[in-house]
């Protein structure tokens, strides 16, 4: 059977051809292939059709009479919302690429930002069929995947394109590594390109960096949209509770970092439609839609919900609940509150069940980001393993993104806390290294400041930095919980209570939805036991332990508050369900990984001598 060559739309052949008789038919030659891409052009469009369709083609004019005959280049066609260019070598394509956006840029001005034009490059050098209409080829479709890699104002080059570039003459080069796309078994090498010193296109610019381009951030939250509800009555009076069960379940879901919600007026008009599903993903890109109904019978009113995939209808979950009517006009609707917790839940569920079972290539941003945030807690080395895999992946995905570099030196925390490192000290080194290069991408990150908080205070000991750092996070932003709630934990090594309990139940307030609600509880009651609250912490223990069994730390915090507290033969029970999870856990190894056991030697003693109380070797 002969070779099949399968080029998709892009390349202007729809079937599979083969590979042999293509050759009989057209010449085969050697080209780099530069495909341009605009940047979220369908929120272009749907924002103001009429301006883009003029800035664009006012572009393609400039670039088709200027920007390309300039670095020799032969536009083969346009895409409706990107342009495909033929070069004979390799530095022509990339310094065309560089000045094409630089043209882009000259129809943005005095344009807002919302409205302004982006370009992603992408450039393979391959072999292609030509005629006088179009070139084909797998090397062809190739150049528009690795344009997909690239942001706003950004050009990615294949390993065959970046052979032939010098660094430091032609471009200075990005190493992406090995990176998967679309329709692409094998990953593929990657190379992200800038350019040095004054090239052409580039009048008075030293680097693509140096461009004003705003900083485009590719969601990593999945999207919901929350429908007002409708009436089951047709009373006119009873119309307005639909829209106000929106208004609270959405005040709930805005206080989820997980979650990006859609504003309750944009999806007024989509209540009562049978295509709201199907319209809040085409119009408002929501990826998950809240909706419901609900009967109002004197004072008293019955609320059904359903949580829908927007891509595919499919309802991951449903509700029902009565309450009373006025609650709907508190700041905190229990109704609310119920809703945006149950449903917050559910998508949170259904998005980690994805991170085990969907090949990495095929899975959606967010869905890597939570499945690698959940996986990193769960409790074997598999699947730890496998929240690596997909932060890797973001990172190929999202190069500028200080949050998947952050997560990954969490990731290297973990991994000594968990016992699976062979060298504490060098995956310290690794989680710092993490940290730092997120800060570079984005020094107000208060994740990564957050993050290198924990590095100093749980891998290195050092609490002072640590508690500085967390102060650092929260100067920036307030609102970071993981920021309290390490600065209570901090302060819990050292035996200070009031400050563990302050900062824990700050940061337990700022994360009712968070997908880690476990491990803040988990904190929470380590703190509890340091500030006295014996029966408080055992209640945040075994409300973590209900969401999340295999976090070992929490059974010993339930211990130490059960002993304390004097359930010494529950507290046994407990310390053996630990020994389940970690077989090789005793008080040595407690000590060791104590971090204040040097700073709050009596705190620590404290704490191993109900651990001894309990049975632990």
């Amino acid at each position: 059977m002969p070779a099949l060559c399968k080029p998709d739309n892009i390349s202007g052949v729809d079937a599979q051809v083969p590979a042999d008789l293509l050759a009989h038919l057209l010449p085969l030659t050697d080209k780099v292939v530069l495909v341009l891409d605009l940047v979220e052009s369908v929120r272009l469009m749907n924002r103001d059709e009429p301006g883009t369709v003029t800035r664009w083609h006012d572009f393609v004019q400039q670039a088709q009479t200027r920007a390309i005959p300039a670095h020799h280049g032969r536009l083969v066609k346009s895409l409706g919302d990107g342009l495909m260019v033929e070069f004979a070598n390799a530095s022509d394509s990339v310094h065309a690429a560089f000045a094409l956006h630089k043209t882009v840029q000259s129809v943005n001005v005095g344009l807002p930002t919302a409205l302004q034009l982006h370009l992603r490059a992408g450039i393979n050098s391959t072999h292609v069929y030509t005629d006088h209409l179009d070139i084909y080829g797998a090397g062809v479709n190739l150049a528009a995947r690795i344009a997909a890699l690239a942001g706003p104002g950004e050009t990615v080059v294949s390993a065959n394109t970046r052979d032939s570039l010098a660094d430091g003459l032609d471009v200075e080069i990005d190493d992406l590594g090995d990176c998967y796309l679309k329709h692409l078994d094998l990953p593929v090498r990657a190379y992200r390109v800038t350019p040095v010193g004054r090239v052409p296109g580039f009048t008075g610019v030293a680097s693509v960096r140096e461009l004003a381009l705003p900083v485009v951030q590719v969601p990593l939250q999945p999207a919901i949209a929350v429908i007002p509800f409708s009436s089951r009555r047709a009373e006119p009076e009873l119309f307005a509770m639909g829209e106000l069960i929106a208004d609270a379940v959405i005040h709930q879901l805005g206080k989820s970092g997980a979650l990006r919600v859609v504003s309750r007026l944009s999806t007024t008009h989509l209540r009562g439609r049978d295509s709201a599903v199907a319209d809040a993903q085409s119009h408002l890109g929501a990826d998950y839609v809240l909706s419901g109904s609900y009967l109002v019978q004197d004072a008293r009113m019955v609320v059904s919900s359903e949580l829908a995939e927007a891509a595919t209808g499919r309802v991951v979950w449903t509700d029902r609940l009565q309450a009373d009517s006025a609650d709907l006009f508190q700041i905190d609707s229990a109704i609310g509150q119920n809703i945006s917790q149950a449903a917050c839940s559910a998508l949170l569920s259904a998005e980690a069940h994805k991170a085990t079972v969907l090949p990495l290539p095929n899975m959606q941003s967010y869905s890597l980001m939570l499945g690698a945030i959940t996986l990193m807690h769960r409790a074997t080395s598999a699947e730890f393993q496998r929240a690596r895999d997909m932060l890797d992946r973001l990172r190929e995905l999202h190069g500028r993104h200080a949050q998947p570099l952050a997560w990954l030196g969490m990731w290297y925390v973990l991994r000594v806390a968990q016992g699976w490192s062979d060298d504490p000290q060098r995956d310290a080194s690794e989680a710092l290294d993490c940290c730092q290069r997120a800060l570079d991408r984005d020094s107000r990150s208060t994740l990564a400041i957050a993050i290198t908080g924990q590095v100093h205070g749980y891998l290195k000991k050092d609490l002072e930095t640590a508690t500085r750092m967390y102060n650092d996070a929260l100067a920036v932003n307030p609102s970071e919980s993981l920021a309290w709630l390490w600065l209570g934990m901090t302060a819990a090594f050292r035996g200070d209570g009031p400050l563990a309990l302050e900062a824990t139940e700050r940061a337990l307030a700022l994360s009712p939805l968070d997908p880690l609600r476990y491990y803040y509880q988990a904190l929470a009651a380590s703190a509890a036991v340091t500030g006295g609250r014996y029966a408080s912490a055992i209640e945040l223990a075994n409300a973590s332990i209900r969401t999340n069994r295999t976090h070992s730390s929490t059974y010993r915090s339930k211990a130490i508050a059960q002993v304390l507290s004097g359930q010494t033969a529950a507290a046994r029970h407990t310390v053996a369900q630990l020994l389940q999870l970690e077989p090789r856990f005793n008080l040595r190894v407690f000590l060791e990984r104590f971090p204040a056991a040097r700073d709050a030697p009596a705190h620590a003693r404290m704490l191993a001598d109900a651990l001894r109380a309990a049975g632990l070797p």
